[in-house]
């Protein structure tokens, strides 16, 4: 099963996620149910499917308490989690995504949605492509009408989501305040990287270091000369192009050359100076990126083609230490040089997100949709779970017996 927090973790989008809060793609064609909740009834075949996924997470948590190494088949039919038989935790964990899934029907109800033949046909796509992406689907019975039902419930999730948390939910935020939310988490900046090392990775001398670090200076300096924000971020594109030009010539001039060839190039820059700024890219923002406010968070906002970085793969404490200079003590539309660790130093700047919040561009449906998933997913998470903890369920225990976790294809070649 993937959790609503996983999925929000990359901000896809509810409708689009393998599985959601309650559940995963269904399988198994057989009419037996396997439990109920509140009088929700679950199928057999949708309890083989949340078990071949506990048994996945099974694998996770052996696998981190092994120190990464991955279990066997055999290794986890003997294992113990949480001083509990693996058999019967597996089972123990299918039998709560199955209550989950209960519970998104139940409120999906209680709200009285309504799928629209839009979204039963879209739910018909994605059940298709998890259908055909994991083996033990067919090999464990899985039907595809079940795929179906299951993935109809993530448009139930996603719909119920906006119903409490989107621009007119009780529990949400006007637009405005989803705007701010935006800019007072994410910075919009852009920078050039340059190296204190060569071409092998030796540390440069502390004259080349001190070269390199003028350099750096210089191009800061040609940066701000530019009066507007925009005009400053298509000349960070210019010195990007500069300073590979001066990388090229490194290594077909001497180091003499090379820095002639840089000097002449800047001063071109600065005889242009009155001229209009041009960029030649398709896309004049390919080259800005949103850096996320270090927090607790893991989730991260994507849907364009700039590269956002996000705490969930910050293990670099460089890194940590570059957000928190940039949303803390960067000036606002001012190039610096930073230096970001013993080897690299940044012309970097950071500019208005604000002047990119329209429709065309940043504010579009998939990034509010992505934000009110990351400002909200917590809250709504613990909303559901409110709701599934509080429902009676009653386990059919023949089905239990049958659809025990090792009777199952639970790897496969491809695997």
């Amino acid at each position: 099963m993937m959790s609503l927090k996983k999925i929000a973790a990359g901000l896809s989008a509810l409708a689009l996620a393998a599985g959601s809060y309650g559940c995963t793609p269904s399988i198994g064609a057989g009419s037996q149910n396997a439990l109920t909740a509140d009088g929700y009834e679950i199928k057999s075949g949708i309890f083989i499917y949340y078990t071949m996924q506990a048994y996945d997470d099974a694998i996770s948590v052996i696998s981190e308490q092994n120190g990464g190494t991955s279990p066997t088949l055999k290794d986890v039919k003997n294992a113990y989690i949480d001083e509990i038989e693996s058999s019967d935790w597996i089972q123990d964990k299918a039998a709560d995504y199955c209550k989950s899934f209960a519970a998104v029907k139940k409120e999906y109800d209680n709200i009285g949605g309504q799928l629209s033949a839009a979204d039963k046909e879209d739910a018909a796509e994605m059940a298709q492509y998890y259908y055909s992406g994991d083996e033990r689907n067919s090999l464990n019975g899985i039907s595809l009408d079940s795929m179906k039902e299951i993935a109809e419930n993530t448009f139930r999730e996603e719909q119920i989501f906006q119903h409490y948390y989107g621009f007119d939910g009780e529990k949400g935020c006007s637009e405005e305040e989803l705007k701010d939310y935006f800019d007072e988490n994410f910075a919009r900046v852009e920078y050039v990287s340059m190296s204190l090392t060569d071409s092998e990775g030796n540390a440069l001398t502390e004259d080349e270091a001190r070269k390199v670090r003028k350099l750096a200076e210089d191009y800061a300096a040609q940066v701000n000369k530019k009066s507007k924000g925009q005009d400053k971020m298509f000349e960070m594109d210019t010195i990007k192009q500069q300073y590979s030009d001066y990388l090229a010539a490194q290594t077909t001039t001497s180091a003499e050359d090379a820095l002639l060839i840089e000097t002449t190039t800047t001063a071109a820059a600065d005889d242009a100076e009155t001229e209009t700024t041009e960029t030649t890219t398709t896309n004049p923002h390919e080259n800005e990126m949103l850096l996320q406010r270090n927090t607790t968070t893991t989730a991260s906002a994507e849907g364009s083609t700039e590269t956002t970085e996000t705490e969930a793969a910050d293990t670099n404490e460089d890194l940590t230490k570059f957000k928190d200079f940039v949303f803390d003590e960067l000036a606002m539309d001012t190039a610096t040089v930073y230096d970001y660790s013993d080897d690299t130093i940044y012309v970097v700047i950071r500019t208005d997100l604000r002047e990119r919040l329209t429709e065309d561009d940043l504010w579009n449906e998939t990034y509010i949709t992505n934000l009110q998933q990351l400002r909200y997913y917590d809250d709504f998470v613990a909303y559901m779970e409110g709701i599934a903890d509080g429902m009676t369920v009653e386990r059919n225990k023949s089905a239990f017996r049958r659809y025990s976790p090792f009777k199952l294809v639970l790897e496969t070649n491809d695997q």
